[in-house]
């Protein structure tokens, strides 16, 4: 009996070991696609953000699934922020959070599809990377509450290499916890079209859309519109490029503020296994 104990014992050090091994990196996804945290890409964390209207923000409050508050404090980040982030993320994918990750300022910039020569892009690389380093997200769910940190914890450039070290934050690791894969090549295809890029992100989190009023799915992606009729002309294009390219079957978008807005996505062999496993 003594023995069975022992055992038993052991089993459970061995499990508690190898979840604990598993809690503590960040988990693995193949090349071709970019990790993000579901709950990260189904909020306005990153937003459609409008050229020259860059912000700081206190405790600000962004949409997000029901049952969770988001508020951030630092700056108002946008999807090209989104897009140096996923790809320090990419780099920094099952390793323990807390390490440093390498990259040369010049290999980043061609992985973001941008000019690696020239002065302007490299200060703006720089700056996505401050400002990531210094925007907090506090956080409520129906369990927890707390701050989980900057995006990054900190960055360091070598001015006469362009080596720049990044340290990825452990408080940030709870994010992770579930994760969607976006395909890469997909979301480079969208250039600089911030809406569209935070579509395909929400599309990617999710196995079936859910039909959102119109006015809600502006405030979940973050979208700076003046005008909510220019916000539905901008998302009725970008859902016909995607029913172009085959990413989604069709769609609807109701009539006034509260209109539904009805996506018949195609879903990923995964999510249609899912979809399939489900009670009818």
């Amino acid at each position: 009996m003594p023995n069975i104990e022992r055992e038993r014992r052991i089993a459970k050090i061995r499990c508690d070991n190898a979840r604990e091994l598993q809690l503590r990196l960040f988990p693995d996804w193949p090349d071709d696609r970019r990790g993000a945290p579901k709950t990260v890409v189904r909020s306005a964390i990153f937003g459609v953000v409008r050229r020259g209207r860059r912000q700081r923000v206190v405790e600000m409050p962004v949409a997000c699934p029901v049952g969770t508050t988001i508020m951030i404090t630092g700056w108002r980040l946008d999807q090209h922020d989104c897009d140096v982030w996923l790809e320090v993320m990419h780099l920094a994918r099952n390793t323990t959070p807390g390490t440093e990750v390498r990259f040369t300022m010049h290999s980043m910039l061609k992985r973001l599809g941008l000019p690696a020569d020239g002065k302007e892009h490299y200060d703006r690389l720089k700056r996505r990377l401050k400002h990531l380093s210094e925007t907090t997200l506090s956080y409520e769910t129906p369990t927890n509450e707390g701050v989980a940190g900057a995006l990054i914890s900190d960055f360091d450039i070598d001015k006469a290499t362009g080596e720049a070290v990044v340290t990825t934050n452990p408080k940030i690791r709870s994010l992770w916890e579930s994760v969607s894969w976006l395909d890469v090549e997909q979301r480079r295809s969208l250039g600089a079209n911030q809406l569209a890029k935070a579509l395909h992100a929400m599309l990617a989190a999710l196995p079936e859309w859910p039909p959102m009023r119109l006015d809600t799915l502006m405030q979940r992606v973050g979208a700076e519109y003046g005008r909510l009729r220019d916000f539905k002309s901008a998302l009725a294009s970008v859902l016909d490029d995607f029913r172009a390219t085959g990413w989604i079957r069709g769609y609807t978008i109701g009539k006034g503020d509260g209109g539904l807005v009805s996506i018949d996505k195609v879903p990923t062999p995964t999510q249609a296994r899912a979809l399939a496993a489900r009670p009818k």
